[in-house]
């Protein structure tokens, strides 16, 4: 009976061993070495470096990689997955001052020539001692990126395009997207840690100054604490609050920027009592919503120098340089029917030829009466023809344009037919308004102070570098960015005072 007991005794504890075996369980903390955290716990990822860079346009590039020269720990945030913004989609025209590239060349202004330029185009607008720090650093930044495989043409250049008259500017081989992948890599070899879809959501703040941000990705959000915070988020056009505050003319235009700039920057910065200044945008000109740059015959409408709105009257100065602002036609030609103005010119033009490319394209029209040209467009034909009549006999009698001050030299005839017509619709590109910020690229509160900890550079502030909107000439916006990244690492670090 003992022996029967002994096996019986056995047998269950060999089925309770099984049973418990296939008996599940609730999952419990898994051991690790070294009392790590165990794995389905909560992990802390927050990390504590010298800069943290919100953006990864070209300002971005440029901010984190003095940082890391300057031996700085860095990390680079981008809320999309691959880098550029709005950069990538420019053309890559880009101006510096005594840099090895102007001196090979023999293109571009000498520093105070530069300064001298972009202050008048400011008209005292804009933060001065910023305009001059940036052309002081231009010829050392540009120098650092040809030296690092940054290549721009050196048989192609294009003219100012806006206030500043007789500056060529430097176009990058591959446009802008060519640009961002160079200074891209230049980034990766200095040891940038770029994090893609990572966006600064939230500047963390203590006792009044800002200590780095709040990041929000894939698995959930963490802390990055830095010495000092850079936002190059780039501009607001795809901010539609800030759009109806600051330009609700524009709300219902055609945009031509990157998907990422949607304003982020700004309002974290406006939460701390930073303000926006300048107004208008730089734009390009739309073709059925499509950037006129890229298309044959697609300047046709820039070289138009008599235009009208659909009601058949001239309603702005065809020559931006004698308005004062080149920017302000754009914020006249938004207010008009259809958001567009028309833009007509005579056999006789000297630009007649690219009026027959645009022609060709499918841009523009031809007839031999401007009655046709008016019917195809829609346009008020009795008030077109009045406008042109007043305006031929002003030209013709040597007077100025009795309308807006147009010198007699600088009118066109509208007599010798075929005549030619197309049409100009503003499609903004960047912002001309951004964060008042100081000297050295500090973000101002609302007392204009400098909120400490926190820069700005790029478009963000833009406003700071053009004022009150007349842009100056190509490649101010990339100026601001790729010039700005030294200025802000360098005030940060002691370095600029």
């Amino acid at each position: 009976m003992k022996k029967h007991g002994s096996k019986l005794l056995s047998l269950l504890c060999a089925m309770t061993l099984v049973l418990s075996a296939c008996t599940p369980k609730t999952p419990g903390p898994t051991p690790t070495p070294d009392n790590s955290p165990a794995v389905n716990e909560p992990q802390n990822r927050d990390v504590t470096v010298d800069f943290v860079v919100v953006g990864a346009g070209a300002g971005g590039l440029s901010a984190a990689t003095e940082a890391a020269r300057q031996g700085k720990s860095v990390i680079l945030l981008e809320k999309l997955s691959f880098a550029g913004g709005s950069s990538a989609l420019c053309e890559g025209y880009f101006w510096s001052a005594d840099a090895k590239l102007n001196a090979e060349t023999g293109k571009g202004f000498d520093t105070e020539t530069m300064k001298t330029a972009l202050l008048t185009a400011a008209g005292g607008h804009a933060v001065d001692k910023l305009i001059e720090n940036i052309c002081d650093i231009s010829a050392e930044t540009m120098n650092g990126l040809t030296d690092n495989g940054t290549a721009f043409y050196k048989d192609q250049f294009t003219g100012a395009g806006g206030a500043i008259s007789d500056l060529d500017v430097f176009i990058a081989e591959g446009a802008g997207n060519g640009l961002i992948q160079s200074m891209l890599k230049i980034a990766q070899d200095n040891q940038v840690d770029i994090r893609y879809e990572s966006k600064g959501a939230k500047l963390i703040v203590e006792n009044g100054a800002v200590k780095g941000v709040t990041v929000e990705d894939k698995e959930g959000t963490y802390n990055i604490y830095a010495g000092s915070t850079i936002l190059a988020t780039g501009g607001f056009l795809r901010n539609e609050k800030l759009m109806q505050e600051y330009a609700p003319g524009w709300t219902d235009t055609t945009l031509y920027c990157g998907g990422g700039s949607t304003g982020d920057g700004h309002e974290m910065a406006m939460e701390l009592g930073a303000h926006i200044i300048g107004s208008s945008f730089g734009c390009v000109w739309e073709f059925d919503g499509k950037n006129g740059y890229h298309m044959e015959g697609g300047l046709t409408p820039m070289v138009s120098f008599f235009r009208v709105n659909q009601e058949g009257k001239r309603v702005l100065n065809e020559y931006g340089h004698a308005s004062g602002n080149v920017n302000a036609n754009n914020d006249i030609i938004v207010q008009q029917t259809g958001n567009r103005v028309y833009c007509f010119m005579d056999s006789a033009s000297s630009y007649a030829g690219l009026a027959e490319q645009s022609v060709a394209a499918g841009l523009a029209v031809k007839a031999d009466t401007l009655e046709e040209l008016a019917d195809i467009y829609g346009i008020d034909k009795e008030a077109l023809m009045q406008t042109v009549k007043a305006y031929n006999e002003a030209k013709a009698a040597g007077e100025n344009d009795a309308d807006f001050g147009v010198p007699n030299a600088y009118m066109v005839s509208l007599t010798q037919a075929p005549f030619y017509a197309t049409y100009y619709q503003p499609m903004p590109t960047n912002c001309l308004a951004g964060l008042e910020c100081d000297e050295f690229c500090r973000i101002l509160d609302a007392n204009n102070q400098p909120i400490p900890g926190l820069y700005g550079v790029g478009e963000l502030i833009i406003g700071s570098v053009v004022g009150n909107g007349n842009y100056p000439t190509c490649g101010t916006c990339l100026a601001a960015g790729i010039y700005g990244g030294p200025i802000a690492v360098r005030h940060a670090l002691g370095l600029m005072q």
